[in-house]
């Protein structure tokens, strides 16, 4: 399948929209959660499962002729090498899930040759959906779409939005940096609240795994921002290995060239 034909499908929105309201239901449906370690020590619960599967059939009917890469499937770091492929994450903040609390979400990408050209994010606990592909991204809550996009770069004042568990070389890197207002929240959201005009930038200097961020990157590029390595440039997924490296997720180039280049080493 070409990436025209992807990009042309015009119940593909439709049908992956329906998707995560039928993923977010179901996540929402146990009420007594259950979960266990799987052979790396993090944490798997019967829900990740089931959405896991949910997912894996939906996108098989639609696209049959695409593989899936998925953190609950059997992973070969191999896999991210292909030129088209969707890469999920049945639930992104799995510990968060099973306390029943609010940080986490569905995350769904494709990636064609590297870039992340198609991301959709829901959060089961607000009923709400993110998405973004061929250079437009929408929001839908209660029902209603509104396209989102990027604020401007103001250097007056600098939204930075972090995780919870901040590492200590994001706190290294953050405390030479003025103007800053920081919020916490966990999971993929980070993206959805850059690409909504909410925040700025969100640095992480620990690597995490590329099905935690690839939904979020689709999402944050249909807005008008981007996601950049140390180098300073766009991040690719096209390397054999499952984690990102340190990347900073920003709504504006400018950042890098005004704040974040002059403050890594």
């Amino acid at each position: 399948m070409q990436k025209a034909e992807i990009f042309n499908d015009s119940f593909l929105t439709k049908n992956l929209t329906s998707l995560m309201h039928i993923c977010m239901k179901k996540a929402l449906s146990y009420k007594i959660i259950k979960s266990s370690n799987k052979k790396d020590g993090t944490l798997i619960t019967e829900a990740d499962k089931e959405i896991d599967a949910l997912i894996k059939k939906k996108l098989y009917s639609i696209y049959p002729g695409i593989p899936i890469i998925s953190e609950e499937g059997e992973l070969d770091k191999n896999d991210f090498l292909n030129e088209l492929y969707w890469l999920v994450d049945p639930i992104d903040g799995t510990s968060s899930y099973a306390k029943k609390s609010n940080g986490y979400t569905i995350n769904l990408a494709l990636i064609h040759n590297g870039n992340p050209i198609i991301g959709f994010i829901a959060h089961p606990p607000s009923n709400t959906i993110w998405y973004g592909l061929n250079n437009k991204a929408i929001v839908i809550r209660d029902n209603c779409e509104k396209k989102i996009q990027v604020s401007d770069f103001n250097d007056k004042k600098i939204r930075v939005v972090l995780s919870k568990s901040k590492d200590f070389e994001t706190k290294g890197f953050l405390k030479n940096i003025p103007n800053l207002e920081i919020e916490y929240c966990s999971s993929s959201i980070k993206f959805c609240r850059l690409a909504e005009g909410k925040a700025d930038m969100y640095p992480r200097l620990q690597s995490i795994n590329k099905w935690d961020i690839a939904a979020g990157d689709a999402i944050l590029r249909s807005a008008g921002g981007t996601v950049l390595n140390n180098k300073g440039m766009q991040l690719k997924y096209n390397t054999s290995i499952f984690e990102t490296g340190l990347f900073f997720a920003v709504s504006s180039k400018k950042i890098w060239d005004n704040i974040i280049k002059n403050n890594i080493t």
